[in-house]
């Protein structure tokens, strides 16, 4: 069953559409349910529930493979999808100068339910229109689920939680003032995430985690920019044995908080450049804390 949506309008027009695909969740076989969308028009409002198994958001175009397009300032879109093996692809262009605000909000799971293996992808700004003032809300719940962020322009913000083991967060992020926070809720680790931030500055990264055996690859490059990781600062942690943090800084006055509990955790921060910051706080036994100022440093894993 195939859904699809298409629509446009003046700037002050708003738009609201809602769509729903429900099956049982007791029939135990693929839903495959469809929802295909290309929007045009400030100030629209998108909700979309999907209930089933290996359920997509996409595009409509004449393949439906690419990434649904929004092409709005102020939109308002929450996607659910209930099920094991959904993927949204989505491509979201709001103007630099427009200073309204675009939110998009994803979750996997509801009422206790959880799924496995969900993948969403954002694309805002990059091969679409800058985007500026674009929020990012994600709570994947479940096992092996995959986010992937794309965002170019000022002032936008991601914040990811995950409960589950092996998810893995990808964020690539291009401008000032953006940030990302990535919380790994759940117990059995091998969760990954790999941030990368560049622009005039003023970025800030967080990673907030209670597991064992991660990896944490995260580059920054400009001034004035945070990483904050683990429990250094009130409030966050990052406790569990085995995990890998790699911070590479490039520019003037970053700064770089890393508190770790556990042990054979293995700490490596670069920061090439003046006026660097690190400060870490780590107990446990075995652990390996490498820091090195002022010269290039290890280069991370690439991006996705």
């Amino acid at each position: 069953m195939n859904k699809s949506l298409k629509g446009g309008g003046e700037l002050s027009r708003k738009v609201l559409t809602i769509l729903m695909l429900a099956v049982m969740p007791t029939l135990g076989y693929a839903v495959d349910n469809s929802i295909y969308i290309d929007q045009t028009g400030s100030n629209a409002v998108i909700n979309i529930t999907q209930d089933g198994a290996g359920n997509t958001v996409k595009a409509l175009t004449s393949n439906r493979t690419d990434a649904a397009i929004i092409n709005a300032d102020g939109a308002n879109i929450a996607i659910t999808q209930v099920g094991s093996g959904n993927t949204v692809s989505l491509g979201i262009s709001a103007s630099v100068t427009s200073g309204i605000s675009t939110d998009i909000t994803y979750s996997t799971g509801t009422n206790g339910v959880t799924g496995s293996s969900a993948i969403f992808n954002v694309n805002a700004g990059g091969s679409q229109a800058d985007a500026s003032k674009t929020s990012i809300n994600v709570l994947q719940t479940g096992n092996s689920s995959k986010f992937e962020a794309n965002v170019t322009g000022t002032g936008n913000s991601i914040s990811a939680t995950t409960a589950g083991p092996s998810d893995d967060v990808y964020s690539k992020m291009r401008g000032s003032s953006n940030t990302a926070n990535i919380s790994f809720s759940g117990t059995g680790g091998s969760n990954q995430a790999i941030l990368d931030q560049s622009g005039t500055g003023s970025n800030a990264i967080g990673i907030d985690v209670s597991s064992t055996g991660n990896l944490f690859g995260i580059t920054q490059t400009g001034s004035l920019n945070t990483v904050t990781v683990g429990g250094y600062s009130s409030g966050s942690s990052l406790s569990g044995d085995n995990n890998t943090v790699q911070v590479n800084q490039t520019g003037t006055s970053n700064m770089a908080n890393l508190g770790i509990t556990g042990a054979s955790n293995n700490v490596n921060i670069n920061q090439n450049g003046t006026a660097q910051d690190a400060n870490v706080k780590i107990s446990g036994a075995s652990n390996t804390i490498s820091i090195t100022q002022g010269a290039s440093g290890v280069m991370l894993p690439a991006l996705r």
